[in-house]
């Protein structure tokens, strides 16, 4: 694999690993989420055609974020629509993102998850699964999938997630301890 293709699936991989990091961001901006998604995919863009001027991989949230904010201020004068955040008060939340990554970083807010996960009981894995990887188009069409009804398969998700944060938080605090 070349330099290039090494370097492309790098940040493929960073990409990935940030998506939601970068999606919620995107989405306390702008609050919709058909524009967060446009907006993601022309981040996404962004970054592919500037990933030479990412230095180091620690950088890439905030360098990622950055991208994102010009982009939702030209999403916005594009269409001609008001922003919904002040571009000061998205500048903001920026920084606020970026201390809070300093404090406590995503790698271990995911490596808590991804070992929740794996405690979790399959048919329960496989629900959020199913719910956030794209597999159903929404929570009736899962609930349909898994035979229950709909407002049941919304309690078992918000159960699930109870779970997984309760767990998540449980370990944060015991790395935070060592």
């Amino acid at each position: 694999m070349s330099g290039e293709s090494q370097r492309q699936a790098q940040i493929a991989k960073l990409l990935m690993q940030h998506r939601t990091a970068l999606y919620s961001f995107i989405l306390a901006c702008v609050r919709n989420h058909a524009d967060a998604e446009d907006i993601l995919q022309n981040v996404s863009v962004a970054i592919i055609e500037s990933m030479g001027e990412l230095r180091d991989e620690s950088g890439f949230l905030p360098w990622a974020r950055e991208i994102a904010r010009r982009r939702m201020l030209a999403h916005f004068r594009r269409l001609k629509r008001e922003v919904p955040v002040d571009p000061k008060v998205a500048a903001r939340l920026v920084e606020a993102a970026d201390r809070l990554e300093r404090a406590r970083p995503a790698s271990a807010h995911r490596a808590a998850l991804l070992a929740c996960l794996e405690k979790m009981p399959d048919k329960n894995r496989q629900v959020i699964a199913m719910r956030y990887d794209g597999s159903v188009s929404d929570v009736a069409d899962l609930a349909g999938k898994i035979n229950r009804s709909v407002s049941a398969t919304y309690s078992l998700i918000k159960r699930i997630k109870m779970v997984l944060r309760e767990c998540v938080n449980r370990r944060l605090s015991v790395e935070e301890m060592r």
